[in-house]
């Protein structure tokens, strides 16, 4: 879940030349702009830029640096794509190999109910393909939905909930049935070079309801479950349960037919929900998750990680040992005879314990890229929050000491709001590319923007980006695409029209050179 904006400062021109053209295309009575760039240079971030600090004796570095963040480093858009989208939301993104840009969005009608839809830009930011997706009575799940390349075309795979209309007075058989007949998952394949498509739906008992027999489960809480897309197959991860025992978490694999290819439940962990899924160098699977427990009046959550092969066998256990939060609840609250407690203090009571709670869940670093076959992740630390100062690291898995200790200084008008909001990638030379929210103070009610930053592998800055900034910038994505960083992302302004506020929704696809 996400926010975003920021001043677009403009580029010096002692770096660039820029040379502009529009070209406006309309359908589907919204207007679409892409402005591109027909010759662009990129910034070239001076040496002196990231100046060097000096390593303590008890400090592990190879790089300990600052920068004081200055726009006229920022490179330059290659196109920027814009569509109008009234309550536009940004669900999925995806780069086919093919160079066109894959979208798939949401837009509202200001009553909730929204319409899913799928675009396509090409390689220059030039829109060659727009749809409506799935169909309008259903109600779909858009915030997991997957996008995989076909021939001539591409597949959309969504999550739809169907009412139920059984009865409720059955047994533990018949109940697990009307849960997993609750959702199912729709194929939707298109063809580029027509508006035709072609869907399919298998509903969730039809694809778990015998591996969930032969295993003895009875009982689920929702069959919403996650889906993920590694070496060609579709990976579903949910949890399930014996009778009078805790859920365990499943991971189950799909042919892109909706076939199912393994499964396989893992007793080891319960009450641990699976969130994540990496392929390793080596073509094994590491996964991650959350087991949240409780007890002597506490609630506890601790991350679980470990390794599997192709088969779904759990090959090596990697979670931590103690618990990364905790939240003291205390026994059960006494009757009212036995303690009275006045409002007021009841009032102050609540709000410690909630000041305290957010001051855990927050925390002042962000871990926001890992890898386990990389045996480092990368982090953000704040000095304090909305500060104008942040650290980027690189760090060591095994002992979270400090490899690259990079601080970002920025102007004092400049805010870091959303530091746990980040994204990252490693391009494969080696490149690190990270993402950072940005609010600007000097303008009333402040606006923000996503500033962008490249590492080389030896820690320096050699690329720096930032997007125009707005009243609101939500739903951010990014991909690298043959050398070029493609960004997707809602903007919104605010504009008092009428006696009333307004939010106009924009969708916007920005291309910058990594190269």
């Amino acid at each position: 879940m996400n926010y975003k904006n920021i001043f677009f400062s403009a580029v010096s021109l002692s770096f660039i030349l820029i040379q502009t053209s529009c070209k406006k295309e309309t359908s589907t009575n919204n207007e679409e702009i892409t402005e591109s760039v027909s010759k662009s240079v990129s910034v070239q971030v001076d040496k002196l830029y990231q100046t060097d600090e000096k390593v303590l004796d008890n400090e592990k570095l190879e790089v300990k640096s600052t920068i004081n963040f200055a726009a006229n480093y920022n490179s330059p858009e290659l196109w920027h794509y814009q569509k109008d989208v009234n309550q536009g939301t940004l669900r999925n993104f995806s780069a086919l190999e093919n160079g066109n840009f894959v979208y798939f969005m949401q837009e509202g009608d200001g009553k909730y109910n929204f319409t899913p839809f799928v675009l396509i830009l090409d390689k220059n930011g030039k829109q060659i393909f727009l749809e409506k997706a799935g169909d309008k009575v259903s109600k779909y799940n858009p915030y997991n939905s997957l996008i995989t390349e076909e021939n001539n075309g591409f597949s959309l795979f969504l999550k739809k909930e169907i009412k139920y209309s059984g009865s409720l007075n059955n047994d533990d058989a018949e109940k697990i049935q009307n849960v997993l007949s609750g959702w199912q998952i729709e194929k939707i394949t298109y063809k580029i070079s027509s508006s035709e498509y072609k869907s399919e739906v298998k509903s969730m008992k039809d694809i778990f309801l015998k591996s969930f027999q032969d295993r003895g489960f009875t009982y689920t809480r929702k069959a919403d479950f996650s889906l993920s897309y590694l070496k060609g197959k579709i990976f579903v991860c949910g949890t399930a349960s014996k009778p009078n025992q805790s859920e365990i978490p499943f991971i189950a694999v799909l042919d892109k037919n909706l076939k199912l290819l393994k499964f396989n439940s893992f007793e080891d962990y319960p009450d641990t929900d699976i969130n994540s899924i990496k392929l390793n160098l080596d073509n094994t699977f590491y996964v991650e998750g959350v087991e949240d427990s409780a007890a002597d009046g506490s609630y506890y959550s601790t991350h679980k990680r470990f390794i599997m092969n192709e088969n779904l066998k759990l090959l090596e256990d990697k979670s931590d040992k103690e618990p990364y939060s905790s939240i003291y609840r205390g026994p059960s609250a006494p009757d009212v005879e036995e303690e009275e407690v006045s409002e007021e203090n009841t009032t102050e009571s609540e709000t410690e314990t909630q000041s305290e709670t957010e001051v855990k869940e927050t925390g002042s670093t962000a871990i926001f890229y890992s890898h386990q076959s990389e045996k480092f992740y990368y982090s953000l630390k704040e000095k304090k929050i909305n500060s104008n100062e942040i650290v980027f690291e690189k760090n060591r898995s095994q002992d979270s000491s400090a490899v690259w200790q990079v601080k970002f200084v920025f102007p004092k008008n400049y805010e870091v709001p959303y530091s746990n909001s980040s994204q990252g990638f490693k391009r494969k030379n080696g490149d690190f590319v990270f993402s950072l929210f940005l609010r600007d103070e000097s303008v009333k009610s402040g606006v923000l923007s996503m500033a962008i930053f490249v590492f080389n592998k030896e820690g320096r800055l050699i690329r720096q980006f930032q997007t125009p900034a707005y009243f609101g910038l939500t739903d951010f994505e990014m991909k690298e695409s043959n050398g070029k960083l493609i960004a997707g992302f809602i903007s919104y302004n605010a504009n008092y029209v009428n006696n009333n506020w307004e939010y106009p929704h924009v969708f916007r696809s920005i291309s910058y050179p990594l190269d």
